[in-house]
């Protein structure tokens, strides 16, 4: 709860205390609101305004059966009002009885744009649902299973009808992308609460709220919607400092997004989506974006309520902004440059700078359009002609980071993008890392196993990026690698893996679907068809049977659909890369414990490896691949430790090898091994050089990428990077 001190008229108050925290509850209570200043006046409401102006005298302990939000506030003397404290009490019986009258709340909404009429409002929890003693049980049950998250504020703030930017009702005004645009930017005081769930949340802070969003805002499109929260000085703190997203995840934030889930959900206007939802498709692309090693915006799914009255399942998340990067790199806001493109009706649009200058994009983005130039190439990846790192010549693209971010959304098929919903940022002030591109807003993705995008190439855009990249030999052979690493040996786009993610999501909201479902799985059949009259949505009908056609029918061949894809686009080789045995065993790409006692072999046609790290064939110049010097020729059944000498063993041992079948070079196999590591693996933390993006590990330089994959050895022991 809050407390704290407020200068309210003339002179300074304490904030009240109340007896019970905020919470989850089933037994009903009494409670007291007590001031820690003598001679104080309490005033309290149960209806989400402000109690310094719409208060009620608060003159003993109030009985709390149901769900309530309670909001109190001091005053000493006639002008002396202290901050307000706020507390949420959910009462997971209520969910049951919440109805469609709530008092004082509109019978209608905002405007529809694009279509004739106004918005029926819907607040009630179908009785379909809630009258089933089986469904029922679930409900109260799943209200209990995610973080509670609780918004309070005055009911005007929301649903007021005046289209004045000062009283006017976000909720009613939505600021939608076609039409007048009435709401659009409008924010409004409000206390947020973050309660319960894993992590325990107790959180109370006052901050602004907006609505988020595109087409989601349409009230025809979507009654559910999407909130964004800021947290500034005229609300509250500057930033929130917290760790909403746990203790190993950023613990200090300038803003948060509600998302709502519009795609492929219940309450969406088509009906083709709403028999496909799962709720778990944009998570699934940011979960999976992690496991590649790079960064994501991190989600959690929570439940939502305004001023008491349960509004649905949504998704907790950080927003990409020039705090998330400084949060994520220990740097500072001013340093970055965040671009993305804002495509209106699937249509492209030119970049825009969210956050910095457009400068070193379009610098980027003017050397990519000069491939398969050897040079440009070069420059783009921060080298000189010559292959070597210049000064000179920055690095304007991470390329490892691209491909995972164009493997990802072209194996899910994402069909909303990429004239729109996606970030890149850059450090303008770091020589070793370039425009790095993150995952937002996939909804719209792994619905067709036989989705095909590989020919989408928007100009300026990643697909346009990606379509020139790939006449540059040096890069398409290194997406050959990623493609490699990512859809084989357990990769994270891997059958086996891609459906351990999602199902990782599903069984977090396994029982939350329920709440969900009584709340908004009813809208398209009873408040508002829109385009097709709906059914009534819940977890074991349509929602199961999409569920059933993925595990079975999607995920299983999604990946040799896609491997195939890619062949036919002439941007993954035919070849076969080498297997790799240890001990007659065959091994993935992750880090293999190795002791020199170990036989470790190969399968395949014509390999050639190395030892060292160093590419077994280079791409220089854009030629037809050339074998590097130290590559060895691999002899069918030897062992190849068997030529390392126990005195020489190296520091890091890493595997590198690859095949040439009727001349095409395969995928280059990559496999890095901890020798002799011991049972406790040596964890230690870094420091980071803010300017170069080079961080030392006991005397070690080790460059961020070594990092980004998480685990990498140094004299011998694994290291886990912290």
């Amino acid at each position: 709860m809050l407390s704290g001190l407020l200068v309210w008229g003339l002179t300074y108050a304490e904030a009240p205390e109340f007896s019970v925290p905020h919470g989850i509850y089933n037994e009903k209570f009494r409670l007291s609101i007590s001031s820690p200043v003598s001679n104080a006046v309490v005033y309290y409401t149960d209806d989400g305004s402000d109690p310094r102006v719409n208060g009620q005298l608060y003159d003993g302990s109030l009985n709390i059966g149901s769900t309530a939000v309670i909001r109190s506030a001091v005053l000493v003397g006639d002008t002396a009002w202290s901050e307000v404290t706020t507390a949420s009490y959910i009462f997971p019986q209520s969910l049951l009885f919440q109805g469609n009258k709530p008092f004082g709340y509109p019978e209608y909404w905002g405007k529809y744009c694009e279509i004739s009429g106004t918005a029926i409002a819907d607040y009630e929890m179908d009785p379909e649902i809630t009258g089933n003693k089986t469904y029922s049980t679930y409900v109260t049950e799943g209200i209990t299973t995610l973080p509670i998250v609780s918004l309070v504020t005055d009911k005007g703030n929301l649903f007021n009808r005046e289209a004045d930017s000062i009283k006017g009702g976000i909720y009613i005004f939505t600021g939608c992308p076609v039409g007048d645009g009435t709401g659009r930017g409008w924010e409004r005081p409000v206390s947020f609460e973050l309660i319960g769930g894993s992590e325990e949340h107790d959180l109370t802070v006052d901050c602004c709220l907006k609505l988020h969003g595109g087409h989601g805002r349409l009230p025809e499109k979507n009654p559910k919607h999407a909130f964004r929260l800021h947290f500034k000085s005229e609300y509250g703190p500057k930033k929130l400092k917290y760790p909403v997203f746990g203790e190993q995840g950023p613990k200090r934030f300038d803003a948060l997004v509600l998302r709502t889930f519009f795609g492929y959900s219940w309450q969406h206007w088509d009906n083709a989506q709403r028999n496909k939802a799962q709720y778990i498709r944009d998570l699934w692309t940011r979960e999976t974006q992690a496991k590649m090693g790079d960064p994501a915006s991190k989600g959690q799914y929570v439940h939502l309520f305004l001023n008491g009255l349960y509004w649905g399942m949504y998704n907790l998340c950080e927003r990409v902004s020039d705090d998330f990067c400084a949060q994520h790199f220990e740097s500072v806001e001013e340093e970055w440059d965040i671009v993305e493109v804002d495509g209106g009706a699937g249509q492209y649009h030119a970049a825009i700078p969210t956050y910095g200058t457009i400068d070193a994009w379009n610098q980027m983005a003017d050397l990519i359009y000069t491939l398969p130039n050897h040079s440009s190439y070069m420059h783009l990846i921060g080298c000189g002609s010559d292959g070597k790192p210049n000064a000179k010549y920055p690095p304007l693209l991470d390329v490892d980071n691209f491909i995972h971010f164009m493997l990802i959304n072209l194996y899910g098929g994402n069909t909303d993008w990429d004239h729109h919903n996606w970030y890149a940022y850059r450090n303008r002030f770091w020589a070793y890392e370039g425009f790095r591109f993150i995952c937002w807003d996939s909804e719209n993705v792994l619905v067709s196993p036989t989705e095909n995008l590989t020919s989408k190439n928007n100009r300026g855009c990643p697909t346009g990026f990606l379509n020139r990249l790939m006449k540059q030999g040096i890069f398409a052979h290194r997406f050959h690698e990623e493609a490699q690493r990512a859809l084989t040996h357990g990769g994270p786009l891997t059958p086996e893996s891609a459906l351990a993610t999602w199902d990782s999501l599903y069984n977090v909201i396994r029982l939350a679907l329920w709440d969900e479902s009584a709340r908004w799985g009813d809208y398209r059949r009873d408040v508002h068809p829109y385009s097709s009259k709906g059914s009534l949505y819940t977890p074991n009908g349509a929602y199961e049977s999409e569920r059933m056609r993925l595990l079975k029918q999607y995920f299983p061949v999604r990946t040799g659909n896609f491997i195939q894809q890619l062949r036919e686009r002439g941007w993954f080789p035919k070849a076969e890369a080498p297997s790799v045995f240890l001990d007659d065993i065959e091994i993935d790409y992750k880090v293999q414990p190795l002791s020199m006692e170990s036989r470790l072999t190969m399968e395949g046609t014509n390999i050639y490896y190395t030892l060292d790290g160093s590419a077994p064939v280079n791409w220089f110049n854009n030629d037809a691949g050339a074998l590097s010097p130290t590559a060895k020729a691999y002899v069918e059944g030897e062992n190849v430790l068997s030529e390392l000498e126990e005195e020489a063993i190296p520091d890091t041992l890493i595997l590198r090898a690859i095949s040439n079948v009727e001349g095409e070079w395969s995928p280059i196999v990559t496999i890095h091994f901890a020798v002799d590591t011991p049972d406790d693996l040596k964890e230690l933390k870094f420091q980071k050089d803010s300017k170069d993006l080079i961080f030392d590990l006991s005397g070690h330089r080790v460059t961020a990428r070594d990092l980004r994959r998480g685990i990498f050895i140094i004299n011998g022991k694994k290291v886990i990077a912290k």
